[in-house]
């Protein structure tokens, strides 16, 4: 499992990953956060709007996933939460009706076109504990902060 997920962050051109393998009173509460990275449009320099991103991901998305603009410490993004159920987690054995929530922040890079994503992602079919993760995945986006040098 742990190869299937290194491999599929690395199809996604992934930079970081981290994964938990934490348990609360002896009950797994595993998780997952994935950094990647898109350079900007070389035809359309500068940042894109938020907007422009959230629209797109309605686009996308349609009514199956919550896409807001925020205002994160670290500046303007879009939050796009979700269900999906993936091959993997089809191949572990989790129920198609139970598939995973993902929580997307698009943060565009200051001082470029580029945009940072972070894909948080928990398997927990019971909608409780999906929302605890969602609140700590969003506090951990928070946490950003971008640092300038000279």
């Amino acid at each position: 499992m742990l190869t299937a997920m290194v491999e599929s962050a690395a199809e996604r051109d992934g930079i970081e990953l981290y994964l938990s393998t934490h348990a609360v009173l002896g009950i797994p509460v595993p998780a997952s956060l994935l950094v990647t990275a898109a350079s900007g449009d070389p035809e359309h320099p500068g940042p894109l709007p938020v907007d422009t991103i959230a629209d797109s991901l309605r686009g996308a998305h349609g009514r199956a996933a919550e896409i807001d603009t925020v205002t994160l410490p670290s500046g303007p993004a879009v939050r796009c939460r979700r269900t999906e159920h993936t091959e993997e987690t089809k191949g572990l054995g989790q129920p198609e009706d139970q598939p995973n929530t993902v929580l997307d922040f698009y943060l565009p890079v200051p001082n470029s076109g580029a945009w940072l994503l972070l894909t948080f992602s928990t398997p927990m079919p019971v909608p409780e504990i999906a929302d605890a993760q969602v609140e700590m995945f969003e506090a951990i986006a928070a946490s950003l902060r971008w640092t300038y040098t000279s």
